[in-house]
């Protein structure tokens, strides 16, 4: 790992992904690691400097959400620096700027991924944050706007280096790509080798085992788990055990978790907020049973967080040897290679 000024306080991070990394799945990570680095979800700027009401269940810090790192979006410099001063009042871990969202509502504004296009308004949009901004600042970024361009993103995460972010997260896949092909993890290598500050790679994590392999295969100083996280929130666990060289069996209560998820949800957010985010979260956690497309589809028929519990409750009444889990240990770091400077 690189030596830091300000050095990361863990090397695993929760991707920030919009209406899943809500209060209640960061609970549900906390149940597993005190120490992984947690994401809100993508908050927009201007709303957040006009004071939006929705916006509050969006950024409400919790006790044990340290170390926490709110992520925004929007392309004007002055805008993003009001919403930096609004956020830093919360005291959080840190505040990212997104460079990698690909939707279409994001990109027509010149915000998200689009700012890979224009290094000029980039640098500026990180000057004004960095300006603006106590805590530790960050970018997410994609390799590219419309097509995969390595030159052009050493030359971005250079130019964010310069202008004083404390790390960068790398996706590297293009912007418009969305989820589609492989990432170029070669290339999460190749700038962190450019960089002084450190760098995290993300994409396409799913499973302990895949974490630990690029961690070691590009010497990245951190991975950061979107899906694989939101579906099993004990992955951050399994990673740590890893790497401190413990063995032994986690057991998972999947019946426990999956109506505990839902009644934070329930606790956390207002009722307009219920069936987007309960949805979504489901949507995920199905996905650790078998007949997980039967179970989801039971859900999406409800709007009410006690509605969704029911199929659920059902599900594991019906199938009672799936309410819990026993996951073996991760292979250990040695399984993996060791071939960069950085490790």
């Amino acid at each position: 790992m690189k030596p830091a000024e300000r050095p990361l306080p863990s090397r695993f991070f929760l991707a920030p992904m919009a209406e899943v990394t809500t209060p209640a799945l960061r609970r549900l990570v906390r149940k597993f690691s005190g120490s992984a680095v947690l994401y809100s979800e993508m908050i927009s700027a201007g709303a957040l400097l006009a004071r939006a009401p929705h916006n509050e269940p969006l950024t409400a810090k919790l006790d044990g959400d340290d170390p926490l790192v709110y992520q925004i979006v929007g392309a004007k410099p002055d805008v993003m620096a009001g919403a930096c001063r609004i956020l830093a009042e919360k005291q959080p871990f840190g505040i990212d700027i997104n460079m990698g969202c690909g939707a279409p509502d994001i990109v027509k504004t010149g915000a998200g991924a689009a700012l890979l296009k224009d290094h000029d308004l980039a640098r500026r949009v990180v000057r004004a944050c960095r300006a603006a901004a106590p805590c530790r600042l960050s970018v997410k970024m994609r390799s590219g706007f419309d097509r995969h361009d390595p030159a052009a993103t050493v030359t971005l995460a250079k130019i964010c280096q310069d202008e004083g972010v404390d790390f960068i997260v790398l996706h590297p896949r293009f912007g418009k790509l969305g989820f589609r092909r492989s990432p170029d993890w070669p290339l999460v290598k190749e700038v962190g080798e450019a960089l002084s500050v450190p760098v995290i790679g993300n994409g396409d994590i799913k499973s302990a085992e895949t974490a630990l392999r690029r961690l070691y295969e590009t010497g990245c100083d951190a991975v950061m788990i979107g899906r694989a996280a939101a579906a099993s929130p004990w992955i951050f666990r399994c990673l740590e055990e890893a790497l401190a060289g413990q063995s032994s069996d986690l057991v998972v209560p999947l019946e426990d978790l999956f109506l505990e998820g839902l009644d934070l949800i329930g606790s956390y957010l207002p009722e307009r907020l219920h069936k987007s985010r309960g949805h979504r979260f489901c949507f995920y956690f199905s996905g650790n049973v078998k007949f997980s497309h039967n179970l989801y589809t039971s859900i999406r028929r409800e709007e009410s967080i006690d509605g969704m519990k029911r199929p659920v409750i059902a599900y594991f009444e019906k199938n009672p040897h799936e309410r819990i889990i026993i996951l073996s240990p991760a292979a250990s770091p040695s399984a993996y290679s060791r071939d960069s400077r950085r490790v």
